[in-house]
């Protein structure tokens, strides 16, 4: 009995200490330490006993975005000031939007620009480390991640700043007369699975990857000149907008009769969540073809956004497979989780008794309301909605087993099967739930759904484009019932399947993406086109379910900046697709290499850096280096920080003042026997 009393008093302390290792700390005094080895991996300073902790290379970015039509130029800046007494190195990883081609990069040196050059990543970081050994100034930019960038900056004098600044274009998809573009300033903290590899990007580890994943600062450690962010917005749309707004940001428009510009009215704000804009036209696409096109050493690029002419309604209705997946982690606790769990109510009001369905929970585990598919009967929608009404946030985000068993289930091919996956997480192993779904998808199409101040982007779009379904963006709580309603409502409107593209006799062409996705009414099908010659019309062919072609006559085109570097940006995307299956990462680095080293784009295998000629350090001189952190996300919808999901804290402290309350209870029995 002693021993028992023991042993249950060891293991509450030991759980109750785990948990107060990863929760921060009250004082300022245990702050430096806290966050080197816990969190951030930033060296904090601070002036003298009483000053608050700071970082000692303090951040500031400015943002310049010009949209014209469906592309997006965006110019980034970042500025790193020294606050100590001595030189320093900066590396921050930032991330950017998954669509992003990077195509542009230069080092700002008090009056003197460096412009970067494009080399292969090893001797791209051989020249910068060269060039940090040496004493000079240097600069040096690398994808982590498809969405995941970081950026070193050598020997910064002490007292002074350098500035980085990146260029890249961006493609922005419609839905309908819709548009959104979403700018990331921060990320939510990737969950870790267990027995999961930590790094996405597969063959490469952490260990031979020197520049950091991504740190979380918590934001009430930062000081106020740090971390905040100056964005300018032109947007021309090429005709007046029926509504423009952010739902993250405040902001000020003015309209100068070719398109609309817009400032923060605060000018500078914290970088705790992503902007996004979001704007429509007043008239529905109803061109049938547009063409942006760009002649680059006599090679014909161009992106062709394909409209379909009105779908038949009349179509005889394909009955559906239903299958919701609805995140149900600690993040998700809250508002969230209310307005999730009212949206899979209404999508399953829709369903109708010839639909059949089923409901998936997922966090640290997941569970099934259903062992398998069953009908949209009154009986089983009715025990759904039931078992929706109880769902809680609580526990960490593993996805990859709750997906696996989603599209497991056998497939009837008389039914449409669509998978709904709905998260406001990020995670660690993003290769193989990517890897996964190519391999196990099939016919069925996947939609997924991202809610919140940061979620992982890229995943959930490159799972959505597998999956030939859509991905759809909430940034705040209170979208969340009237997004999901329209996603629904859409997924009920006829659908072509089965698309591919015929090009007249004599054209050739390499097109992205090689897997034409689903069009749903209103939807637009994007191409990004290399060819021989520019046709004259393009014939569509899919299925409505019956046969279904049209040929549409494409106008006459433009030179559009922008339009090679994103046929080159999906081209190089679509080659890293291939180590998913199972060609050799030598064969698929030789032929990114070479995309990526004509059009100037960071890759996974290219880099940018730049370097000064001037020398402002001793090589024998110490050198300061530090890692520099990302804002916690923060959803000001809810006025907090966003969780940790991947701890489970709240079931930690439960369990282990159960496991204390139970010893006290066995004490005194303990002290009676003796």
């Amino acid at each position: 009995m002693r021993n028992l009393t023991g042993w249950l008093l060891v293991l509450g302390s030991l759980l109750a200490n785990s948990v107060l290792a990863n929760t921060p700390p009250s004082t300022p005094a245990s702050l430096n330490s806290w966050l080197n080895h816990s969190e951030t991996g930033t060296l904090m300073v601070r002036h003298d006993a009483e000053s608050d902790w700071h970082p000692a290379l303090l951040l500031g970015t400015e943002v310049d975005i010009q949209i014209s039509g469906p592309v997006a130029r965006i110019t980034l800046q970042q500025h790193f000031s020294n606050s100590l007494n001595m030189t320093a190195e900066g590396v921050y990883a930032f991330p950017l939007s998954e669509r992003s081609a990077v195509h542009g990069m230069q080092m700002q040196v008090g009056q003197r620009r460096i412009v970067g050059a494009i080399h292969e990543k090893a001797e791209a970081r051989q020249i910068y480390q060269q060039a940090l050994s040496s004493g000079q100034r240097a600069g040096l930019v690398e994808q982590r991640r498809p969405n995941l960038f970081s950026i070193s900056v050598a020997n910064i004098p002490a007292a002074e700043s350098i500035s980085v600044t990146l260029e890249y274009t961006e493609l922005l998809v419609p839905d309908g007369n819709r548009f959104s573009l979403r700018l990331p300033l921060t990320m939510t903290p990737r969950f870790n699975p267990l027995a999961e590899p930590s790094d996405a990007e597969g063959p490469q580890s952490q260990q031979q990857d020197p520049s950091p994943e991504g740190r979380i600062l918590a934001n009430e450690h930062l000081p106020a000149q740090s971390h905040q962010v100056m964005i300018s917005t032109y947007l021309d749309a090429g005709q007046q907008l029926q509504s423009l707004n952010s739902p993250s940001h405040t902001v000020k428009s003015e309209y100068d009769g070719r398109g609309y510009r817009l400032v923060l009215p605060a000018e500078q704000v914290p970088m705790d969540r992503d902007f996004v804009l979001d704007w429509q036209l007043q008239t529905e696409l109803t061109s049938t073809a547009s063409v942006f096109s760009e002649i680059i050493d006599g090679d014909n690029h161009a992106l062709v956004m394909l409209m379909p002419g009105d779908l038949a309604s009349d179509n005889e209705r394909m009955p559906r497979e239903v299958i919701m997946v609805v995140d149900t982690s600690g993040s998700m606790a809250g508002e969230r989780m209310r307005q999730a769990r009212e949206s899979l109510i209404y999508a399953l009001e829709r369903l109708q008794p010839e639909d059949r369905f089923n409901v998936l929970e997922f966090n640290t585990h997941h569970r099934l309301l259903f062992r398998d598919l069953v009908a949209a009967d009154e009986e089983n929608i009715i025990q759904a909605r039931q078992w929706v009404r109880e769902l809680r946030g609580d526990g960490g985000t593993n996805m990859l087993p709750v997906l696996h068993d989603a599209m497991a289930f056998p497939h009837d091919s008389d039914y449409l099967r669509q998978i709904i996956f709905i998260t406001d997480g990020s995670v660690s192993n993003e290769a193989a739930i990517l890897d996964m779904i190519d391999r196990q998808i099939h016919r069925a199409r996947l939609f997924t759904v991202g809610i919140g101040a940061a979620p992982n982007s890229y995943l959930l779009r490159k799972a959505a484009e597998m999956g030939r379904g859509g991905y759809s963006y909430i940034a705040h709580s209170h979208e969340v019932e009237q997004q999901m309603a329209r996603l629904f409502e859409k997924l009920e409107r006829p659908v072509l399947t089965d698309l591919r593209i015929e090009l007249p006799d004599g054209i050739t062409a390499d097109y992205w993406p090689e897997q034409l996705p689903d069009l749903y009414a209103g939807q637009p099908l994007i191409v990004a086109m290399r060819l021989n010659q520019m046709p004259a019309h393009i014939t569509l062919h899919g299925k409505q379910p019956e046969p279904w072609q049209q040929r549409l006559t494409l106008p006459l085109h433009h030179q559009h900046p922008g339009a090679a570097t994103l046929w080159a940006k999906q081209k190089i995307e679509v080659l890293m697709d291939r180590l998913s299956r199972g060609e050799s990462e030598a064969q698929v680095r030789e032929d990114v290499l070479e995309v990526a080293l004509k059009h100037r784009l960071l890759s996974r295998y290219t880099s940018f850096v730049a370097v000064d000629q001037q020398v402002v350090r001793n090589p024998q001189d110490p050198l300061h280096s530090q890692e520099l952190g990302n804002r916690n996300p923060v959803d000001h919808q809810m006025s907090h920080a966003y969780p940790q999901t991947s701890l489970g804290l709240r079931r930690y402290w439960m369990l282990a003042l159960l496991l204390a309350l139970l010893a006290l209870v066995l004490l005194p029995r303990q002290r009676s026997l003796a």
